[in-house]
């Protein structure tokens, strides 16, 4: 009797034990009770200091300004955002890439410049992450790629578009030029004189300077001995500037023409009153649009000046990658496809990619006057 006692008693508390183990979890705390907001990790890789340092310092102001704004939206999500400096230099840009992959772990990545994007395209094309490229006008550098996207005007759409300007526009005949000896001045010159001379115009022999070159005197002569009506320049840094201001020297009202390299404050600076009868392309804006104003505002209250051209492509990059990594949820595969196929309005107008991994840029052209950049020729878009 004894022992069925113990044994029932034994039962009980066995069955007492396992009660807990039968419960219904238990309700999860506050900040839990809805789903964790995503974070979104985007590495960017760009030249901060070092030449070439002024554009990517004012395309990551648009990159900052779009994403402080859209983490203060109530979205749903967040933008975290690591910016590395390669200095311009590719050893540095791959290691960069592989630190975002293997260790940051990024969604995506964002770089610029043709050596650098050169550099760590068939990496990102490896590990597949998405790579949104900017600051290179090299034909078809993201073609090869299944993984890279690039945004940013090419030579090859942009300079015949000032061409006929020059010819149709400014009733201009005869030219000639003086560029960076690189792949983008060649280009410049290339695509150019193709519509200039298709049109009907003479392009006479110009002269190319290095990057490291200051006195362009020489060879500004030997251009100007031809007599020409216009000179088209394209460079970077203090070269391009003195390429500009030693043939003011020697012309202040000669037209010049290039691609959007004219187009930043250190230029129009150092010129000053010499900066007049520029002519170059730029981003069509809508200004007139609430969007932008608003936008403007912004950016003036936090920098003291309004938009230029490479703010605007950090501004409407940071707004359609943003709003990708939220329909894609992270996945990079998803994120892929949606750059292949974007079609986003933004404030530079209607951005769609093209079989060639571009983004189709709307443009303008505009003139340097009186310390101003006022559109003169846009575009149907």
């Amino acid at each position: 009797m004894k022992n069925k006692i113990l044994q029932a008693i034994i039962l009980l508390f066995l069955i007492v034990l396992a009660v807990p183990s039968c419960r219904q979890p238990e309700k999860k705390t506050k900040s839990n009770e809805s789903p964790e907001i995503p974070v979104y990790r985007i590495g960017v890789n760009l030249s901060l200091t070092g030449n070439g340092s002024y554009f990517a310092e004012e395309f990551k102001k648009g990159l900052d300004l779009t994403f402080k704004y859209l983490n203060s939206q109530p979205e749903k999500f967040n933008i975290e955002v690591i910016y590395e400096d390669n200095k311009l230099n590719p050893k540095d840009a791959v290691s960069i890439t592989k630190k975002f992959i293997e260790i940051d772990e990024v969604d995506l990545i964002i770089s610029g410049y043709t050596p650098i994007i050169q550099a760590s395209a068939s990496l990102v094309n490896d590990y597949e992450v998405p790579m949104l490229v900017t600051l290179s006008s090299a034909e078809n550098i993201a073609a090869p790629y299944d993984w890279v996207f690039r945004d940013f005007e090419i030579e090859s759409e942009i300079m015949p578009l000032i061409a006929a300007y020059a010819y149709s526009g400014l009733a201009l005949r005869k030219g000639s030029w003086l560029v960076v000896n690189d792949d983008m001045g060649h280009d410049v010159v290339k695509y150019f004189s193709e519509k200039f001379t298709e049109l009907g115009g003479e392009m006479k022999e110009g002269e190319v300077f290095e990057s490291s070159e200051m006195d362009m005197r020489n060879k500004i002569n030997k251009v100007m001995d031809d007599n020409p009506e216009f000179i088209i320049v394209a460079g970077r840094g203090s070269a391009m500037i003195n390429a500009c201001r030693q043939i003011r020297e020697r012309d202040m009202d000669i037209p010049i023409m290039g691609n959007n390299t004219l187009d930043n404050a250190s230029v129009w600076d150092a010129l000053g009153i010499a900066g007049n009868n520029f002519w170059f392309p730029r981003p069509y804006t809508e200004q007139e649009s609430p969007r932008y104003i608003k936008t403007n505002e912004m950016f003036r209250s936090m920098h003291g000046y309004d938009l230029n051209w490479l703010n605007i492509y950090g501004i409407s990059i940071a707004n359609y990658l943003s709003r990708g990594l939220k329909e894609s949820g992270g996945d990079r595969e998803k994120m892929k496809e949606y750059l292949k196929t974007l079609n986003f309005k933004s404030i530079r107008g209607e951005l769609i990619m093209d079989d060639m991994h571009n983004v189709k840029v709307p443009h303008m052209i505009c003139q340097r006057k009186d310390g101003i950049s006022v559109p003169v020729f846009v575009p149907d878009h």
